[in-house]
């Protein structure tokens, strides 16, 4: 019976239903990403020191993944991983492998904490194991000390990633989780 009702009213008015917008806060993480893979390509290499660089699509990715969960840190950090693979032109994969692993523990590491203070502790933990997966496959066959990849490399590469992602994260959080009601 409710099914005829259904059938014969369907010129009645319904409750006004709005269509589904694109959800702005994951637009401002796509302008985000955008911005922060131009400037890794362009403006990060004039400012290395000894060769140690920050990597900014890492800070955006925790970020990311602190705010949205394992499950979306996880997508982002694949997707972000090929663009820079397919950008880099270096073996292709590795980046998404790497991406895709820091976005899940950084998602992880967010379900836990829900404080503010908890992003230089995840920047740390993930881009440690970011840069680990990253050195260990790109070194496959080389005979090299680990304590020298971690101590020359790896460890610099993080202080240097963390100092520059405070003022980003600091900046950018506000701007990325603010609901717009102008809709």
């Amino acid at each position: 019976m409710s099914t005829l009702w259904k059938k014969y009213l369907w010129w009645c008015p319904r409750q006004s239903r709005r269509k589904p917008s694109v959800n702005r806060r994951y637009l401002r993480y796509g302008i985000a990403f955008a911005v922060a893979l131009v400037l890794q390509v362009t403006f990060v290499q004039y400012i290395n020191i000894l060769n140690w660089r920050p990597d900014l699509i890492l800070i955006m990715l925790v970020i990311f993944a602190l705010h949205n969960g394992q499950n979306a840190g996880s997508t982002a950090g694949f997707l972000l991983g090929v663009i820079s693979d397919l950008i880099s032109g270096g073996l292709l994969g590795l980046g998404a492998l790497s991406k895709t692993v820091t976005g899940f523990v950084a998602g992880r590491i967010g379900d836990f904490f829900h404080e503010r203070s908890e992003f230089i502790f995840t920047l740390f933990i993930s881009g440690f194991l970011h840069d680990l997966i990253y050195f260990y496959i790109n070194t496959l066959g080389v005979e090299i000390s680990w304590w020298v990849i971690i101590l020359k490399f790896i460890i610099p590469n993080l202080v240097y990633t963390s100092l520059v992602g405070i003022p980003i994260a600091f900046l950018l959080t506000n701007w990325l989780q603010e609901e717009d009601d102008s809709y």
